[in-house]
């Protein structure tokens, strides 16, 4: 069956009784279809010869989670790739590459899973956007077109393949889209480092990938912060005002906080030792802490008798959340949605607004990457005033 294949026309179109599939041609495009089953479910898929003669069939994703525009553009892509590889292949049999799916389970994940704790993350996004395009094939044989296709593709494509009517409508963030290419990046990227893969080029090349951290939450000024503490004080989790100085004095991420052992902490040192197992990049950093901090935990290991620092009194373990202290205190402070992190975040600012240079920031906050930390520059109101003075000064014209 052969139509000018659109989302509607598809829909119309009656798979026989007693039929698994049918199989509907593009009438634009050559190896271009959708196959639907007897069930109703659609899938577009690229037909082609290999250089074998054998024929073979990609799927490049669901009907409805993709528009036919940009299925047919990929589907474009890959012919056109096959016939460029056609035409370079050398006489004997060509270097065989991994697929994608052999070499990000077998090689890529493992590595990434000992190296840093977004493992998860990775392997949900892998799952979700790119195995259903990129699995099957092999490393060496997707190029820049195809790239710049899938790119677009992301673009049209909905929240969660448009499957709940809440997000049907909704499209996938411009965050998300880069996510998912940064990961593309970094799976060829480590192909390419070892010449048994067969991959020389990485074909991401074809597309620009933006990846300044955009900093979202909110930054409490000097009076927040109070504010937020006095209605801690108020909290029925005596420890709560504690966390929140460690954390609002140290820019610590939560988890590092309430999992905090007393093995990390260097009392003459005043130093807090955060090991490799309990930090997101999975490195470790010493952190040089406050007068203030120092205090604090000083006072609380003189009476304690617990491995943690802040162990929960009525499990004797570390806190999960906190999070129904936190949000009555932040209700009762007037900063309804303030997170935990904003913590975080606030310190970061606030020690680029009182003067620290951006590295020092960087180690304070664990960052592996400067370019994570300068994601923070934007946001200081005080750095911005001061480069502002600092220029009108030397112009001379107020003088």
């Amino acid at each position: 069956m052969k139509l000018h294949i659109t989302e509607k026309a598809v829909k119309e179109v009656v798979v026989p009784e007693g039929t698994k599939h049918v199989l509907i041609f593009d009438t634009e495009q050559t190896g271009f279809a959708v196959q639907k089953t007897g069930t109703g479910n659609m899938s577009y898929i690229v037909m082609y010869r290999n250089e074998l003669k054998k024929q073979r069939q990609e799927k490049l994703g669901k009907v409805r989670e993709i528009s036919a525009n940009a299925a047919r553009a990929l589907a474009r892509a890959r012919v056109t790739s096959i016939e460029n590889q056609k035409k370079g292949l050398p006489r004997g049999h060509p270097m065989v590459a991994p697929t994608m799916d052999e070499f990000f389970f077998k090689t890529f994940l493992p590595k990434v899973k000992l190296q840093s704790r977004s493992y998860e993350t990775h392997a949900s996004i892998y799952r979700n956007h790119v195995q259903p395009v990129f699995g099957t094939r092999r490393l060496n044989e997707v190029d820049g077109d195809e790239i710049v296709a899938y790119a677009g593709m992301l673009r049209e494509k909905s929240v969660s393949g448009g499957r709940w009517t809440k997000t049907c409508t909704k499209l996938l963030a411009e965050g998300t889209v880069k996510r998912i290419l940064i990961l593309v990046r970094h799976i060829f990227n480590e192909a390419i480092r070892d010449k048994d893969n067969h991959v020389a080029g990485n074909p991401t090349h074809a597309i620009q990938l933006t990846t300044v951290r955009k900093i979202v939450g909110k930054f409490l000024t000097r009076g927040q912060l109070a504010a937020l503490l006095k209605a801690a004080e108020q909290s029925d989790n005596t420890d709560l005002p504690e966390i929140i100085k460690v954390m609002g004095a140290t820019g610590l991420r939560r988890e590092n906080v309430l999992a905090m052992r007393w093995e990390w902490f260097d009392s003459e040192r005043a130093t807090l030792m955060v090991p490799a197992e309990a930090d997101k990049a999975k490195k470790g950093f010493v952190l040089h802490l406050s007068v203030g901090v120092l205090e604090v935990l000083r006072n609380r290991a003189e009476a304690s008798d617990s491995e943690w620092v802040f162990p929960n009194p009525k499990t004797g373990r570390p806190y999960h959340s906190c999070r129904n202290a936190w949000v009555t205190a932040r209700e009762r402070a007037g900063l309804p949605g303030l997170r935990m992190h904003d913590l975080r975040h606030t310190y970061a600012s606030m020690m680029l607004d009182s003067g620290s240079d951006i590295v020092d920031v960087q180690q304070a906050l664990g960052h592996t990457q400067l370019k994570t930390t300068a994601g923070y520059l934007h946001l200081t109101e005080g750095r911005k005033r001061q480069n502002a003075n600092a220029a009108a000064a030397a112009t001379g014209l107020f003088a």
